[in-house]
């Protein structure tokens, strides 16, 4: 099979920049655009949701930068999946045997606590529906 133009010369493109020849400002070529402005209508919205398997899946990923995003996209593909969603709220309490001393905690507000999402730790409010994949 015939490489398209445009994936041979993005190897080229990608040296470029790896090198420092592209100067400051990269341009990203058109391929890098999204055609549609949603990822997940674009990655997703031709599949029936409701009884999709995980084969189907395959080869098809959004990336995301930060805990947030990624949060976000999660929440906005469980939004097209059927079904009512449940809220899951993490345990914010300190276990009193484990305290030796009052002064041994945190001077945090739970609710800050609460905001955080820690690299590998699911948001404190976790969002799930039946049938949806877990990672």
């Amino acid at each position: 099979m015939k490489a398209l133009e445009t994936e041979r010369k993005f190897p080229n493109w990608l040296l470029e920049i790896g090198e420092g020849k592209s100067g400051d400002n990269v341009m990203l070529p058109d391929i890098c655009y999204p055609s549609e402005q949603n990822p997940v209508k674009q990655l997703y919205g031709e599949l029936n949701l409701s009884t999709i398997m995980p084969e189907e899946l395959k080869g098809r990923a959004i990336l995301a930068v930060t805990n947030d995003a990624s949060i976000d996209i999660n929440n906005q593909v469980l939004a097209y999946l059927p079904g009512e969603t449940v809220v899951y709220e993490a345990v914010d309490d300190i276990v009193r045997s484990l305290v030796v001393d009052p002064n041994d905690r945190l001077p945090f507000p739970v609710e800050f606590l609460n905001s955080l999402t820690p690299t590998g730790m699911p948001p404190y409010k976790l969002n799930l529906k039946l049938g949806c994949i877990i990672i």
